[in-house]
């Protein structure tokens, strides 16, 4: 996967998961590259206690594992982000949504994960719309703010929040 886009994806988790008051951390770019090579040595050394906290923590298969997200999906229920691919963009910058194709294109790429759970016992179900979110991930930019500094940067906003 590229490593990009899942930063990308661990951002969009996290905010999600501050915004509906069930964490606290959004780590930046750098935090993360650091803790992700951390991750390769502790599945290198089989130290797998401390890798599966790890990702908790770097919110690893969050959206792409439907087991994992069945069990965020719970908590989350009620989120007024998850209501439609608009609600869900709430989480962007006016900055970020501007980078996207059209509007909603982040929504529902995000929230076109949560259908699979639902399919896990019907296996061409599922395959078909994998399939379908892989395609939307093909054409989804990447719009964070933290891919499109200029010189010197900047923190992320929603650090802190």
């Amino acid at each position: 996967m590229d490593p990009y886009r899942e930063y990308q994806d661990y951002v969009m988790a996290s905010r999600l998961l501050v915004a509906s008051g069930l964490s606290r951390e959004i780590l930046t770019l750098a935090q993360y590259a650091r803790l992700r090579l951390k991750r390769l040595e502790l599945a290198r050394t089989r130290r797998f206690r401390e890798l599966e906290a790890l990702d908790r923590r770097l919110r690893y298969g969050f959206w792409t594992d439907p087991l994992r997200l069945r069990e965020h999906l719970h908590p989350l229920r009620d989120s007024p982000y998850l209501a439609d691919p608009e609600a869900f963009e709430r989480l962007l910058f006016p900055e970020e949504r501007a980078r996207l194709l059209c509007p909603g294109q982040a929504g529902e790429y995000y929230l076109g994960w949560l259908r699979l759970p639902p399919f896990l016992m019907e296996p061409w179900a599922f395959e078909e719309a994998l399939r379908a979110q892989e395609e939307k991930g093909r054409a989804l930019p990447l719009f964070l703010n933290a891919f499109h500094l200029g010189p010197g940067g900047r923190e992320d906003p929603w650090r802190g929040r």
